[in-house]
């Protein structure tokens, strides 16, 4: 499936609204750099009324936030299965590559290939997600990174390969990851660039053509949360040692959807407005959010 459902995003990518998401450098929302060296970054969050139960009011744009009953993420249980074919993946090493911060997140800005289902993708950047955006058997990760990539035949579709990390008593750690965030301290402050260490993607190509991959269709984890995308996610944690999870997520701090909806299953937003008996009120109406809970028993 592809994502015929962005919501006319080509629109929404003219608005003022619309910022730094999951699909960034993308042909659904170009990358854009701003004088002085620095990037634009997220009019969304992931507290308070800009948080997840937010995003649908920031921009007309983001309703599949509370509607769309095909969410990502979720728990990955017995009922996704394992993808019947490994990915073909072609990242060429590199010196060094762009970082950005986001806002509500860190980005790597690099190209490469992944073949999948007989259709070829373009790798446009990899960001990262702590602590980790899935769950698989209902734990999750303190790190996960999602390689986001564009169908090459201008077909619309997107794909993401979610890898996930796991902390080491040993200390062994992924050296890419080390090698990524060797200058992060230089974009501390949202809108910041700076540049990675030298990345040879070899191991990660190799644990990702090796080790069994979930998959699934879904959405977007950041607004406007359309749906469509297909997910493969790793099985198996890559190692992280806790210097280099320490200084991603001194800069990253939160940034993880709360899991969604069985697939297919209501959207978790709409089930709670139900339950609490009214209409999810409009971002910043502090006493219709008040008439909600009027009737709520006190605990």
């Amino acid at each position: 499936m592809y994502i015929k459902q962005i919501f006319l995003i080509a629109s929404a990518l003219s608005s003022q609204l619309v910022s730094a998401n999951c699909i960034h450098g993308t042909s659904f929302h170009k990358r854009e750099e701003l004088p002085g060296g620095k990037v634009a970054v997220s009019n969304f969050g992931y507290t308070g009324l800009v948080g997840p139960l937010g995003w649908a009011g920031i921009a007309a744009e983001n309703s599949a936030c509370v509607t769309s009953t095909v969410q990502s993420p979720i728990n990955i249980d017995d009922t996704i299965s394992l993808a019947t074919e490994a990915p073909v993946i072609t990242i060429a090493s590199v010196e060094a590559a762009e970082f950005e911060n986001l806002g509500t997140t860190i980005e790597v800005v690099v190209n490469g290939t992944t073949t999948f289902a007989g259709k070829e993708f373009s790798l446009k950047q990899f960001h990262f997600h702590t602590p980790s955006e899935h769950r698989i058997a209902e734990e999750y990760f303190p790190l996960e990174i999602h390689m986001v990539h564009e169908a090459a035949d201008g077909s619309g579709g997107i794909a993401v390969l979610a890898v996930t990390f796991q902390l080491t008593e040993d200390g062994t750690t992924t050296e890419l990851l080390t090698a990524v965030t060797e200058k992060i301290a230089e974009i501390a402050v949202p809108g910041s660039i700076t540049e990675t260490g030298p990345l040879d993607f070899a191991p990660l190509i190799d644990h990702l053509q090796t080790t069994p991959l979930f998959q699934y269709t879904g959405s977007l984890t950041t607004p406007p949360c359309a749906e469509g995308l297909t997910f493969l996610v790793t099985e198996q944690a890559l190692p992280l040692d806790v210097k280099t999870f320490n200084a991603i997520k001194s800069v990253v701090k939160f940034n993880a959807r709360y899991t969604q909806n069985t697939l297919g299953q209501e959207n978790l937003v709409a089930v709670g407005s139900t339950l609490l008996g009214g209409v999810a009120a409009p971002v910043g109406s502090a006493p219709a959010e008040c008439e909600l809970f009027k009737n709520t028993p006190h605990r």
